[in-house]
């Protein structure tokens, strides 16, 4: 299995997540969406919206583009159960 591309070594132990963790988790995500949404829409109907699409944004940096990477390492030091959620919230970054 690959997370980010990244070999995660076999000795690494990763538990199935629970179920009530797996809900957790995917709720906390629509949460997110749904208050990024809002935002979006709060500052469109805003009476500044205009003027803020003038103004200049900061440059992106030059490794803003730069793929999601990961220490194997770092993973080591991390619990079961905190592996388990990691991979669980990057799933969509898994590959066999």
């Amino acid at each position: 299995m690959k997370l980010c591309g990244v070999e995660i070594p076999s000795d690494i132990d990763i538990p199935e997540i629970d179920p009530e963790s797996k809900a957790e988790l995917d709720e906390f995500r629509a949460a997110t969406m749904v208050e990024r949404e809002e935002r979006k829409r709060r500052l469109a109907e805003s009476p500044v919206a205009d003027i803020l699409a003038k103004i200049k944004t900061a440059p992106i940096p030059p490794h803003f583009d730069k793929p999601l990477t990961f220490s194997v390492e770092k993973l080591r030091l991390l619990s079961p159960w905190a592996r388990a959620r990691v991979l669980y919230v990057m799933r969509d970054q898994l590959t066999d």
